[in-house]
């Protein structure tokens, strides 16, 4: 996919510029120069290598040390990738290899904090003992108030020696209940609207990271959160838009698809799943959650599955549900295309927007919706793009984004 001037350019821990890399060492025996990449809720990668002879070297001394300096890929004079140097997986005498990663991956790097004083549903379980230091429990509030706590938190905690020292909060949204969350009472009331924490909705959490906290928020809600290039962080009830109807990418002779994977994963498929976990007064909770209608095509396929940081049934509910919705059939699986130069240019679809993929070769007849998850560019010396897309499918209540 030919497209403008690619550059590398290495910033300082302020984000300043200090050099470009103007000659990249091939990290293939193809002639590939650069690889990129961006994941939904969570962190995409960079990989290049320099030479052990670049004039730079010289110039610049080592401005690849990990976790000191930083990446910013620009095409024309638009930034598309931007994080931390993490890794010189090889350093030999023909080159340097340099692995990067976006800013979430530093959310993986520091812990929730714990809870600062006794929480109600440990008191009333455990009285006046004190392991709820040990805890971060979520038992009132709305998610964006958690959120935004644990976030601020972070900011505070990496301080401001650190990169995301200077990052700010940006759009904390609240999503909804999913469907079935019902109340505890005698005869049980639907939980609607916007989500709050209740003894009916409670998390606890110990000493997991922040980006397991956030990654486990959106499992139960479906929302996505980011890090963008400016350092401001969202979490959305949905990033990207609905674009089905106006981007097809399609496998054939006039299409802009060059190669596909559309596997068929029936050894993990489960459409009978029993989920286990026990609450704060160490009750044992069980939620089954089945499809019949895969039970009908597919026959019989249990499993159990056990969750540690669940104390409800309603988030037991959840992430059977949604667990469920991937592995019920030996369809939804994941969808990877390999674009061609007939293909739409970078920038006019992103992660998390749905498209429509489009193959019919042979026996291979798809046509579907498909949510972009992740996004791989392969940059040539030639200065050709080869870009891959990572599909699944989206959710029944996101084809309704705009």
């Amino acid at each position: 996919m030919a497209n403008t001037r690619t550059v590398v350019e290495i910033l300082n821990n302020s984000l300043a510029k200090i050099a470009e890399v103007k000659n990249l060492y091939p990290i293939t025996q193809q002639g590939m120069l650069l690889r990129y990449s961006q994941e939904l809720s969570d962190y995409g990668k960079c990989m290049f290598r320099v030479s052990t002879k670049d004039p730079l070297w010289n110039t610049y001394g080592d401005i690849f040390v990990p976790h000191q300096y930083h990446v910013r890929i620009k095409r024309g004079t638009t930034t598309v990738w931007q994080g931390a140097i993490i890794d010189n997986k090889s350093r030999n005498k023909n080159y340097v290899e340099v692995n990067a990663a976006e800013y979430e991956f530093y959310l993986d790097k520091i812990r929730i904090k714990r809870n600062t004083s006794a929480p109600a549903s440990w008191t009333a379980q455990y009285g006046t003992d004190g392991g709820w230091v040990n805890y971060r429990n979520f038992e009132t509030g709305t998610m964006a108030t958690a959120v935004t706590a644990i976030i601020t938190e972070a900011i505070a905690g990496f301080g401001t020696q650190h990169v995301l020292g200077a990052m700010t909060l940006g759009t904390i949204e609240t999503p909804d209940y999913p469907n079935n969350f019902v109340t505890s009472a005698t005869i049980p009331v639907p939980m609607t609207g916007p989500w709050t924490f209740t003894s009916d909705v409670a998390l606890q959490f110990d000493y997991h990271s922040v980006k397991y906290v956030l990654q486990a928020f959106g499992g139960y809600t479906g929302a996505d959160f980011e890090i963008t290039k400016d350092l401001v962080f969202n979490f959305k009830k949905f990033i990207g838009s609905n674009r089905q109807y106006e981007l097809t990418f399609q496998y054939g002779t006039f299409g802009n698809i060059v190669d596909y994977d559309v596997p068929r994963f029936g050894g993990r498929m489960a459409n009978d799943v029993m989920g286990i976990a026990v609450d704060d007064n160490g009750v044992v909770l069980h939620v089954s959650e089945t499809d019949n209608a895969s039970i009908t095509t597919y026959g019989l396929m249990q499993d159990s599955k056990n969750f540690t940081d669940v104390k409800n049934e309603n988030i037991l509910r959840a992430r059977l549900v949604e667990e469920l919705k991937f592995i019920k059939t030996p369809n939804d699986s994941i969808v990877n295309i390999v674009l061609n130069e007939k293909s739409y240019p970078l920038g006019q679809y992103g992660i998390g927007d749905i498209v429509t993929v489009k193959v019919k070769d042979h026996i291979i007849d798809f046509n579907k919706p498909r949510r972009i998850v992740g996004v791989t560019v392969n940059l040539h010396s030639t200065g050709r793009e080869m870009v891959t897309l990572q599909t699944n499918k989206p959710k029944e209540d996101q084809y309704g984004a705009i």
